[in-house]
C-alpha cells in the first residue's frame, strides 16, 4: 500500500535520524516515518511525506493570511494515482485536496483528515463555514482526538455519519520518558528532600498560545513557596515577579530537559471544542510528572484516567488550591507521577494510536493492498 501523508508542520528531511528532533519532525529515507513503524502491516506500506514549505512569501502569505496551504497539495496533484490513501494531518493541509476532489473527481485513492481543529475552529455559520461544509462531503474519513467535535459533526457536517472516529491522541513514550542517571543525580531520598526544600526545581507551563496565563500567574503570586515558576515557549510574556522565569522556545532536548528538572506541571488552557493541548498534557505525563490541567473539552476524555489534578478554567482560587497541594505534599507529586506514566504506557501511547489509526484505514480503504 501507498501512503502520502500531507503534515501541517515543516519536518526535517535527512539520511540519517537527528538528534534534536522528535519523529513527527523529521523523515528519514526507509524508514519508518512517525507511527507507521507500530502498524502491523508496517512492512507491507510504503509512506512519503510532504510538509507545508514552500516559496518564502507563499509560505508566509498560507500561514498568516490565507492560514491553510495550497501550494503542499498542487505539487503532489500530478502523483495522486500512485497512491491508495492520502491522510492530511489538520484540514490546513487537507482543504485544497478536499476541493480538488469535488471538482474534477475523486480518484480512485482515499481521502482521510486528522480534524486537530474541527473544520476551522469548529465555526457554526459564516462563508467559512460553507466552504468547510463544501469541502467535507468529498472525505472517505475524519480522526479526531477530541470527543465533543463529534457534536460538531452531528450539527454542521451529518454527511460524514459513520465517517469520522474518536481515537485517543497517544505520544511517544520510549522517547518522552524519565531521563534520570545514577552518576547524575543523588539518591532517590536526597531528591525528595530536595523537593521539600523547594530547591532545585521548578514549577513548569510550557506553551507558545492558547495558554491562560493571566490566571497561573495570578495564581503563583498568591502562594508562598520558594519554588519558581518557569513558562516556556512564549518569550513575550510580562511579569513583575522575579519568583517567575520566562523562556522562549527550546528545541525538543532541552524540553525533556526542562520537564525532567521540574517539580511539577501546570497546563492552564483554554476552553476551545477542539483538540490541542494533549501532546503537552501526554508528554509530561510519559516523563512522571504530576501535571494539573484545566478541565476543558479537548482533555476531557485523558482526565477520566485520573493521574492528573485538574481545575475549572479561569479558576485561580481553584489553581491555588491545586498548586498549593502538590508543593505541601511531594509524595502526592511521585504518587501522581508514577501513575500518570503508567497511564501512558498502556493506554495513551502512540503504539495505541497507530493501531487504531491502521484499523482506520483498512475498515475505509478496504484493507492492505500490495503494489
Amino acid at each position: 500500500m501507498n501512503i502520502l501523508m500531507l503534515v501541517n508542520w515543516k519536518i526535517e528531511y535527512t539520511e540519517k535520524v537527528p538528534e534534536n528532533k522528535q519523529p513527527p519532525d523529521y523523515y528519514v529515507p526507509g524508514h519508518p516515518y512517525w507511527f507507521f513503524k507500530y502498524f502491523k502491516k508496517a512492512d507491507k506500506i510504503h509512506v512519503d511525506v510532504v510538509d507545508i514549505r514552500s516559496f518564502s512569501t507563499l509560505e508566509k502569505f498560507e500561514q498568516h493570511t490565507l492560514r491553510f496551504y495550497v501550494w503542499q497539495t498542487l505539487k503532489c496533484i500530478p502523483k495522486l494515482k500512485k497512491y491508495d490513501v492520502i491522510l492530511s494531518h489538520g484540514m490546513q493541509s487537507g482543504i485544497v485536496l478536499c476541493l480538488w476532489r469535488r471538482l474534477f473527481g475523486k480518484g480512485r485513492y482515499k481521502h482521510i483528515v486528522f480534524d486537530i481543529g474541527a473544520f476551522n475552529s469548529g465555526r457554526e455559520e459564516g462563508r467559512a463555514l460553507k466552504l468547510m461544509q463544501f469541502a467535507s462531503k468529498s472525505l472517505d474519513g475524519v480522526i479526531y482526538h477530541t470527543e465533543i467535535q463529534k457534536e460538531y459533526y452531528a450539527k454542521c457536517h451529518p454527511w460524514l455519519g459513520n465517517k469520522a472516529e474518536f481515537i485517543s491522541f497517544g505520544t511517544d513514550s520510549e522517547y518522552f520518558a524519565r531521563q534520570r542517571k545514577s552518576e547524575e543525580r543523588d539518591t532517590k531520598k536526597k531528591d525528595i528532600e530536595e523537593k521539600k526544600a523547594g530547591r532545585q526545581r521548578y514549577i513548569l507551563c510550557i506553551g507558545h498560545n492558547k495558554r491562560d496565563w493571566n490566571t497561573l500567574i495570578k495564581a503563583y503570586g498568591e502562594i508562598k513557596t520558594e519554588i519558581n515558576l518557569r513558562l516556556i515557549g512564549n518569550g513575550e510574556i510580562k511579569t513583575e515577579n522575579p519568583q517567575i522565569e520566562v523562556l522562549d522556545r527550546v528545541d525538543v532536548t532541552e524540553l525533556k530537559d526542562q520537564i525532567e528538572n521540574a517539580y511539577f506541571c501546570v497546563l492552564p488552557l483554554k476552553s476551545f471544542r477542539y483538540s490541542y493541548g494533549q501532546m503537552t498534557l501526554l508528554q509530561q505525563m510519559a516523563m512522571g510528572k504530576a501535571v494539573i490541567v484545566a478541565d476543558v473539552p479537548s482533555v476531557s476524555a485523558y482526565l477520566r484516567e485520573g493521574a492528573m489534578l485538574y481545575y475549572e478554567p479561569e479558576n485561580k482560587e481553584m489553581l491555588k488550591e491545586k498548586m498549593q497541594q502538590l508543593i505541601e505534599e511531594p509524595e502526592l507529586c511521585e504518587k501522581l507521577g508514577r501513575e500518570a506514566e503508567h497511564v501512558v504506557r498502556t493506554k495513551f501511547n502512540e503504539k495505541n494510536m497507530a493501531l487504531e489509526i491502521e484499523k482506520m484505514i483498512e475498515k475505509y480503504c478496504g484493507g492492505h493492498n500490495e503494489t
